[in-house]
């Protein structure tokens, strides 16, 4: 019985790890989408020779995808654990 209890307190330790990779994810995706709407701005700019007028243009259109993607990718996340958290419910009821 103690290593059922040991077991369940190591599950969820991982389970808990798992969740603060949510928030290592949001942070990334914000990053990634600003740093690749700045290469785009300094490109265009570059391009079109027009100062840095595209690049103030797609880092705000940068922040605003990536915090839109960002808070699309938490829902997934949140509403895979409350499926997982639903399932086990069931079945810890399903055994009683």
């Amino acid at each position: 019985m103690s290593k059922r209890k040991n077991n369940s307190v190591g599950a969820n330790i991982g389970k808990e790890i798992s969740k603060m990779n949510i928030v290592t994810g949001f942070g990334f995706t914000i990053i990634a989408n600003i740093l690749v709407s700045i290469i785009i701005g300094m490109f265009l700019d570059n391009m079109f020779g027009t100062g840095k007028i595209f690049l103030i243009i797609f880092v705000f259109l940068g922040l605003a995808s990536g915090i839109y993607n960002g808070i699309k990718y938490i829902l997934k996340e949140v509403e895979k654990y409350e499926k997982e958290e639903q399932r086990e419910q069931k079945s810890k009821n399903d055994e009683k």
